[in-house]
């Protein structure tokens, strides 16, 4: 080939990378080769410019390709020579090319804050684009404020008072290429008002109290600034919550661990101080293995009793007894009789040593089946009331002829002991109900399960059938304040049956409810199996309950979260509505515990307000449902104060409050066993 062939035959390449090198990137040669493995035979690519050809190329491998306006192009002559060495050109090309340059994408998040007469501060979110470089701020007018910032901010300077100002953010890449850019607007403060840039003063008197394995609270002072806006509290560094409160509780947090909570004030004008910090560290998580009781053992099995013995371990005074999984009492003895048992029925008897906390062991079982009826005493007969009086009720019985003597029981409560087939009870009250027990003892001691009868005294005349039913109601409201004063199971009895008395109607129901909150207070003794004296005593276990006196206050509650089961003072009883978590807040039934330790509870309707009432040391407590404020009123000490709570809740028509209420009315304890799921309120 002679140099003028050649020359001819190189031209295109040469006019071709010319071409590239004004505006297009470089391509790998094998990406050419499998980008258009259809075009090396055909005439697709025949009478294309250069910049055809180069656009047809990249759309194939799916890019974006921006055409220059200076690009220099030339037509392609069609044949088959020319469409083969254009197929072997392209592969040249591919290696002479340069990336295309694309702008970033547009900043996120702008704003503009006035700082003061002569200065705008500007903020912004970067975008993560792989060639961002850098931000440049530009005005309406095109002059450049600043290039080449690289962070997320920068403040204007040297702008003119009380003027509106318009900025535009571009985004530029590595290669310089910039963005259309986003707007924002701000106008400088006047000369004339000054900007307030002084932050609050701080709080005072920071401190940590309720610390558990999982929460704690922290209290402080608000300062006196007049225009304070808010505290932010702040965990370990984190912005948690902004509140006009004097106190915030953390929950859910992990034991034994270190957290720093920060308090830092802000204004009106948006001015936030530095801060005040303490450490707080949360408490050993724990679990508390109870040890069980020892020798453990049926002594005595009778037709309708079963007695069990045991030996305490050291450090457990207290043990609590169950017959086939059900609370019966807590005992400090050493032995107890299951009575009122039915013959010849096979038993569950559990014993579990109770710490003073409330925690329990796992518990000794026993069985026993009791004797059948053929060896027992059979019951009383034609058990009536012979006569009365407003203070004494006499019945008369005929005794079987295996019995020995009978015991008398009135309201639960033993009375004595008989061989006679009558029997006087006195010490009564005039008006009242009274329900009466006679139970048989055979030779070998063994107990029937008793027949019952029900008697009321003669009047004395304080409910004449002339007193109108106001007056009624007001002697039985005063009646119900008595007993609730006194937890004296007589005054309880007197008002229960003031209140029977009464017409059916919302005024009766309200009474029947108190007096239902006030029972098991007023009335807490279990039957004796010596009848030797009116203390309440069984197997040699004595309880404080002498002549229908009681304890004054529940001390002790036993809940469960979803459960409607519950235990007051190791009694079984039911509640109208279970305990629910609601928001991780654990919230129990208000009325449930609280008229058990002497409180008086009122709610005002129009305003979901309760206020709790407790005469005997003169504190009143007051909430709201769906308002997260408590406030305690000391009136016997003339002092008050407010905290923080969950907000109070009604669900099925009781109202629900957080446990830390609970603690807040007279200084309960609240545990929570991880085992049992159970909840512990004590005194």
């Amino acid at each position: 080939m002679n140099k003028k062939r050649l020359r001819q035959w190189m031209a295109p390449f040469a006019t071709a990378t010319l071409i590239l090198n004004t505006g297009y990137g470089i391509l790998a040669p094998d990406a050419v080769a499998s980008a258009l493995p259809t075009e090396r035979h055909n005439s697709n690519l025949t009478g294309l410019n250069t910049a055809q050809l180069h656009t047809k190329l990249a759309t194939a491998q799916g890019r974006h390709v921006p055409v220059t306006s200076g690009m220099k192009v030339t037509t392609l002559t069609k044949g088959y020579g020319q469409n083969t060495y254009l197929n072997q050109m392209l592969k040249v090309m591919s290696s002479q090319m340069v990336t295309a340059n694309i702008a970033p994408a547009e900043v996120r998040n702008l704003t503009a804050v006035p700082t003061e007469t002569t200065k705008v501060n500007l903020s912004w979110t970067n975008p993560s684009d792989l060639n961002f470089d850098h931000v440049k701020v530009i005005g309406v007018t095109n002059d450049v404020y600043v290039d080449n910032i690289r962070s997320n901010s920068y403040m204007l300077s040297g702008l003119q008072p009380n003027t509106t100002y318009t900025f535009r953010v571009k985004t530029v890449n590595k290669s310089g290429d910039e963005s259309q850019g986003t707007t924002v607007q701000a106008k400088t403060a006047s000369i004339d008002v000054p900007v307030d840039k002084t932050p609050p003063g701080e709080v005072s008197g920071l401190t940590a109290t309720n610390v558990g394995y999982n929460a704690f609270t922290v209290n402080y002072i608000l300062p006196k600034d007049a225009d304070l806006s808010q505290a932010i509290i702040y965990l370990n560094g984190k912005e948690v919550q902004r509140t006009t409160g004097t106190s915030y509780s953390f929950s859910g947090l992990i034991a034994s661990t270190n957290y720093t909570v920060l308090v830092k004030t802000i204004d009106k004008s948006g001015n936030i101080s530095g801060g005040i910090s303490i450490p707080v560290t949360t408490s050993a998580l724990t679990v508390d293995t109870v040890p069980e009781v020892t020798g453990a053992s049926v002594t005595s099995v009778n037709n309708y009793s079963v007695t069990v013995s045991w030996t305490r371990p050291s450090g457990i005074s207290t043990v609590s007894l169950y017959k086939d999984g059900q609370l019966v009492t807590d005992s400090s003895g050493t032995s107890y009789t299951f009575n009122n048992l039915s013959s010849g029925q096979a038993y569950s008897f559990t014993i579990r040593s109770k710490r003073s906390t409330g925690a329990l062991s796992s518990g000794v079982r026993l069985t026993a089946t009791t004797d059948s009826t053929s060896s027992n005493s059979s019951e009383v007969s034609n058990l009536e009331v012979d006569s009365k009086s407003d203070t004494w009720i006499k019945i008369t019985y005929d005794m079987p002829s295996k019995a020995d003597k009978v015991k008398i029981y009135v309201d639960g409560d033993y009375k004595g002991t008989t061989s006679s087939e009558s029997y006087k009870i006195t010490d009564l009250r005039a008006g009242r109900w009274y329900e009466i027990k006679v139970v048989t003892v055979n030779s070998n001691g063994r107990e029937s399960s008793g027949v019952k009868i029900s008697e009321r005294t003669d009047s004395d005349g304080y409910y004449s059938s002339s007193s109108s039913s106001s007056s009624n109601y007001e002697k039985a409201r005063d009646l119900m304040r008595i007993a609730e004063n006194s937890l004296n199971a007589s005054d309880w009895r007197s008002a229960r049956d003031a209140i029977s008395d009464l017409p059916s109607g919302t005024r009766k129901s309200d009474l029947l409810d108190r007096l239902e909150a006030i029972r098991n207070r007023a009335i807490g003794t279990s039957s004796s199996s010596s009848g030797t004296s009116s203390t309440t005593t069984t197997s040699g276990t004595t309880s404080s309950y002498p002549n229908n006196a009681v304890s004054s206050y529940s001390t002790s509650f036993t809940l469960t979260p979803g459960a409607k089961s519950a235990y007051v003072d190791g009694r079984a009883t039911t509640m109208a509505q279970a305990p629910r978590i609601i928001n991780g807040a654990t919230m129990v039934p208000l009325r449930f515990i609280s008229e058990r330790i002497g409180y008086e509870v009122n709610y005002e309707k129009a305003t979901k307000k309760i206020i709790l009432t407790r005469p005997t040391d003169g504190k009143q407590v007051v909430l709201q449902v769906k308002n997260s404020t408590l406030a305690v009123y000391e009136l016997n000490n003339s002092r008050s104060y407010s905290t923080n709570i969950t907000a109070p809740v009604i669900v099925n028509g009781y109202t629900l409050v957080p446990l830390r209420v609970i603690s807040e009315l007279s200084g309960y304890q609240v545990n929570y066993n991880t085992a049992s799921k159970q909840i512990t309120i004590t005194k």
